[in-house]
């Protein structure tokens, strides 16, 4: 028997398959990142149960081999690797897994992972240690060292340095193209590249577009909370009555609401779901007669979707984030008899170039190819379209039998901010195509020189061919003649002037006397002025009439080419290194000011470890910074701003690349712990009770709210902050309009059982992760010293029996309109 001494902190594992031996006899092993790959290999391909000692060992993918490869096999063998790897190899922290069709082979499927090596654990005393602290002591020297330097030095120096202009950068953006023909038959497909109408600014097409006679309308299930029923003069019982579930759920009630791309924010929060609903109908009501035929044509098309952020995020930032990942489903009903009766399908996303919504682009979706999957039940009552997981009722706008297909679109892990959606779209870019130009003939003298039509010349894609014994040959662009043999056909490119330059005859050949000398391809223009407003790209440039443009969203990002001037001023940024993290001060700046999501307050503990959770903090610990970010929220009682999983990530990213060696961030949210008030209040007016009641609340919530400008000192409650029963009377008897408090009663739940106590006498104390969640207030007239508590938040009380243990129904709330 061959017994495997590992060490736990620098395993060393014997190679699979086991029987690959070495020359000598002996098993072979292998280290570092080949023994991981082969230790993953062997994850993956083990069954459950084949290990007798560890029989939950393995991922088992070899199960798999006789599915269908469709959609939802490619995702159980994603999710089996992707729980199998995590469990069973510490060593590695997985960043995607991505099982797509093999395009070769239909029957078989490719398996990515994309993974980082962990630090493995450092003993104390290992010289790893005295590496870290060296690099780490250089880097602070020279960043100190540079900051002193005077700026007037800075410039004389760097301009030795010969930092390169930055070029024009185009501007970017999306329109929208449809097919705008009578006829069922969906026009010929829009290929890359084409150009646009603009006025003076040239624009072309990136990617292609299937354009269809679809329109795009976009609904979400709005919630109503109990104030805004009660406004409505509806009840929760009522609902229960109406919709017949009075023992099987808790209705949670919603109203239809339409929102206008480009004209209203997009965006899930404050809906019922956390889902976008997209209705997707014929654009011409006389299309109707040909429904059918429509969709055998849109079965197993492309559907181009446009998507833009309300703010758009800098190019160069944007393109360092990692995609945020948008679920894109088709609701699908297998039994058309029963409508209440809905699936969501996943549908195959081939391409995103909004990067999930980050940036302006359009995401490729893929439809099915049968046609009989996008075709939708008759006879649904109104009352209930949008009960539970259906879509929400159509517009009113839309005639009967338009409406095709619904699309539902939600972000697993974020909430979901749109400024445009659209269908039919295309990205563009403030750049134009210059094709087959001939430019110029040949001189036969050295250094000779042309210059092109057009300025603000991508250097990437110039192509240059020069006649010779009558068909034309290409050249290839260089930065410099130096190294050029005399029979290199080589030039420079100056992409400012647009100037080509070729050789001398002894560093580059020299293009013959009267040889014609061609352009095949180019791409030109970009700068601010492609920065359009909506409206501005009119038409396809030969198009014909079966196909019209909509630009409904504006062109961002075109920045003209930098002046000397301008590179001047990032000398003192370039050297001082200036956008860093270095102190608490640096990383709280630094998130608040990040262009990715705004963050209402941030706060960084240098040393706070928050280990597997919470509540495992270790403290003071060298090298580590915690960073407790909160997003912008108005005050009201119940909630609280909790950054959402997406946001916390888009911060650290961004954090990340402006660290320190050494340093080790975390990201992350306070733990809120839940409070509620009762009071018995004395007024100076009875007739204006209420209202003192309703300021006394405000009062209070905004004393306890963990936001500026309110809290305490007006930056927020503090962290570490005990709550204490004496501040809380004392805010309450300031209040305009109040007399006395004659009694008030503090409640807290324990965060373990989930009770709630109430606090005798003192404080409620709180960690320095901790803030207060202020959850009901309850107010009373008169002189009692014990008021009652607030319903549902008192001792007694746990979220179970709040919740009653009932399931969730969504049911719409439509409102009686004459």
């Amino acid at each position: 028997m061959i017994i495997n001494a590992m060490n736990r902190n620098n395993p060393i594992l014997t190679s699979f398959p086991l029987f690959d031996s070495a020359a000598n006899g002996r098993l072979t092993w292998q280290e570092g990142n080949k023994g991981i790959r082969e230790v993953m290999l062997n994850i993956l391909l083990t069954r459950p149960g084949e290990r007798l000692m560890r029989p939950e060992f393995g991922a088992g993918l070899l199960d798999y081999i006789h599915h269908p490869n469709n959609e939802t096999t490619r995702a159980l063998i994603a999710d089996a690797a992707q729980r199998a790897l995590a469990r069973w190899e510490p060593r590695v922290t997985l960043e995607e897994v991505n099982v797509t069709r093999d395009p070769q082979r239909l029957s078989h499927v490719n398996l990515s992972i994309r993974y980082r090596l962990e630090l493995t654990q450092i003993a104390p005393g290992d010289p790893v240690h005295a590496f870290v602290d060296l690099f780490a002591w250089l880097t602070e020297t020279v960043i100190y060292r540079a900051n002193r330097i005077p700026e007037r030095q800075r410039r004389a120096f760097l301009n030795l340095l010969q930092i390169p202009l930055r070029p024009a950068r185009p501007a970017r953006g999306i329109v929208c193209i449809d097919a705008s023909g009578s006829e069922a038959q969906l026009p010929l497909l829009l290929r890359s590249e084409t150009t646009l109408n603009a006025g003076q600014v040239a624009f072309s097409t990136v990617g292609e577009l299937q354009a269809t006679p679809l329109e795009l309308q976009l609904l979400v299930k709005h919630k109503l909370d109990t104030r805004a029923l009660a406004a409505e003069g509806i009840s929760l019982e009522q609902l229960h009555s109406q919709y017949g579930w009075q023992s099987g759920g808790e209705p949670i009630a919603f109203r239809p609401m339409t929102l206008v791309p480009g004209r209203d924010p997009i965006t899930t929060m404050g809906t019922a779901d956390g889902c976008l609903y997209l209705a997707l109908a014929l654009n011409k009501p006389k299309l109707i007669d040909q429904r059918d035929k429509v969709l055998q044509q849109l079965a197993g098309i492309m559907l181009n979707i446009g998507l833009a952020p309300q703010s758009e995020i800098d190019g160069d930032v944007a393109t360092t984030l990692a995609p945020r990942r948008l679920q894109w489903e088709l609701a699908w009903w297998p039994d058309a008899d029963k409508p209440k009766e809905v699936t969501y399908l996943p549908l195959e996303v081939v391409a995103d170039s909004s990067q999930g919504g980050r940036r302006a682009g359009v995401a490729r979706l893929r439809l099915p190819r049968n046609a009989a999957m996008l075709i939708l039940p008759e006879g649904l009552d109104p009352q209930f379209a949008g009960v539970e997981d259906t879509p929400p009722e159509p517009p009113a706008s839309l005639s009967p039998r338009q409406l095709l297909f619904w699309l539902r679109l939600r972000c697993a892990d974020d909430d979901l901010e749109l400024g445009y959606i659209g269908v039919n779209a295309v990205d563009v870019e403030g750049v134009g195509i210059a094709r087959d130009l001939i430019v110029g003939s040949g001189t036969g003298q050295p250094d000779q020189s042309i210059t092109l039509p057009r300025t603000d010349i991508d250097e990437g894609s110039i192509q240059i061919e020069v006649e010779e014994q009558r068909q034309f040959l290409p050249w290839q662009l260089v930065s410099h003649f130096a190294g050029s043999a005399p029979d290199d056909r080589v030039f420079t490119l100056d992409p400012n002037s647009g100037t080509v330059r070729f050789g001398d005859g002894i560093r580059g050949m020299r293009p013959a006397a009267h040889a014609r000398i061609r352009a095949p391809y180019y791409r030109y223009g970009g700068g601010s002025s492609g920065n359009l407003p909506a409206g501005s790209i009119k038409e396809v440039t030969g198009g014909g009439g079966k196909l019209k443009l909509r630009h409904e969203w504006p062109t961002r990002g075109g920045v003209d080419r930098e002046s000397v001037a301008a590179a001047e001023q990032r000398i003192p940024a370039f050297l001082g290194h200036r956008d860093r993290a270095v102190t608490g001060d640096d990383f709280s700046q630094l998130a608040l000011d990040n262009p990715l999501r705004t963050v209402a307050r941030a706060n960084a503990i240098p040393g706070f470890f928050p280990g597997a959770s919470l509540t495992a903090v270790r403290r003071n610990v060298p090298g580590v910074v915690s960073l407790f970010i909160l997003p912008p929220l108005d005050p009201a009682v119940g909630v609280a701003p909790r950054p959402t999983a997406g946001m916390i990530r888009e911060v650290y990213e961004y954090l990340s690349a402006r660290t320190l060696i050494g340093t080790e961030l975390y990201v992350l949210s306070p733990q809120y712990q839940p409070v509620s008030i009762a009071l018995s209040i004395e007024v100076t007016d009875p007739a204006t009770e209420q209202q003192t009641f309703r300021a006394v609340e405000e009062a209070l919530l905004h004393y306890l709210w963990p936001l500026p400008p309110h809290g305490p000192r007006g930056a927020g409650w503090p962290l570490k902050r005990a709550v204490e029963i004496n501040e809380l009377r004392t805010q309450a008897g300031r209040v305009n309009g109040v007399e006395a408090v004659n009694g008030l009663r503090l409640f807290y739940q324990d965060l373990v059982s989930q009770e709630w106590i109430e606090l005798t006498s003192g404080k409620i104390p709180l960690t320095d992760y901790q803030l207060p969640q202020l959850m009901a207030v309850a107010i009373q007239p008169g002189e009692d010293d014990k008021p009652a508590p607030p319903r549902g938040f008192a001792p007694g009380a746990t979220r179970a029996t709040l919740a009653g243990g009932k399931r969730v129904v969504l049911v719409p709330v439509i409102p009686d309109i004459c």
